[in-house]
């Protein structure tokens, strides 16, 4: 199946996937997937250097170790959820033939690339360990380039899944039930709320509209999260069942595959 709606898009909307489902069945296709797409980056500081100077191109650095690429859906996720993640997008291209971003699976390493920072410009003058002040301004750049990275990703991708697992959200004491310890997964989840919101403009054929809507009035799909979590729009497994019904049997139709995702959340006149 070919996506004829790949282009230049915007974020649209985000959703809150609380659905604890097994995509373990996808992982292969998910891994083959990442394994085609993924770069090898060249690991050799001196290349990224301004030519007769001892000072680096940042952005070239970054363009090389992030590089931006044409996707339909960011998937925000845990570390602990790496695997989880590979097999949710495994579905969506088995499905709907959706191309997913996962940061580790497409990028280089940031952990490596700091690393090899690190290892030239951070010992101390022993160099049996790393000095305290260096290392933290070589990890304020490359986590700068990779928060700025993310952020252009995440304003790319038209659709924004957040995978709300017990990895990722964790109630702190009886008052706060939803919070994250990881900066990443609270950083990309205050961009869902930032980033401009850019309507894909494609028309909805009527009939797939009322049709989906029927369906989806018998989902339990509204209820109260934390003030971040409250602001995308909450994403159940039933919700996965009917786009996936719903495109297989409009497949031959000109409906973009996000579109009957959408659908589903449009409110009736």
């Amino acid at each position: 199946m070919i996506n004829k709606f790949k282009g230049e898009v915007e974020m649209y909307l985000g959703f809150n996937l609380e659905a604890d489902v097994d995509f373990t069945e996808w992982y292969d296709k998910g891994r083959v997937l990442y394994k085609q797409n993924s770069s090898e980056v060249e690991k050799n500081l001196r290349k990224y250097l301004y030519e007769g100077t001892e000072i680096y191109n940042g952005s070239l650095m970054a363009n090389e170790w992030f590089p931006k690429i044409k996707v339909d859906v960011f998937l925000s996720h845990s570390h602990i959820d790496k695997e989880k993640a590979i097999g949710l997008a495994g579905w969506l291209e088995e499905n709907f033939n959706l191309t997913v971003f996962i940061d580790s699976c497409i990028w280089g390493h940031a952990n490596d690339l700091l690393k090899m920072i690190d290892d030239k410009h951070c010992l101390n003058d022993d160099e049996t360990m790393y000095d305290y002040n260096k290392r933290n301004y070589s990890t304020s750049h490359v986590h700068m380039m990779l928060s700025m990275a993310l952020t252009k990703m995440m304003d790319k991708a038209e659709l924004v899944i957040f995978m709300n697992t017990e990895n990722s959200v964790q109630p702190v004491n009886d008052t706060i039930s939803q919070a994250t310890k990881s900066p990443w997964v609270y950083s990309e989840l205050v961009l869902t709320n930032l980033i401009r919101k850019k309507n894909p403009g494609r028309k909805v054929q009527k009939s797939m509209e009322k049709h989906t809507l029927e369906e989806a009035k018998r989902l339990d799909v509204a209820y109260p999260v934390d003030e971040l979590l409250n602001r995308l729009i909450p994403l159940k497994y039933k919700n996965l069942v009917v786009w996936r019904n719903q495109f297989s049997k409009n497949s031959d139709v000109d409906v973009h595959p996000l579109d009957y995702l959408y659908s589903q959340f449009e409110k009736s006149n």
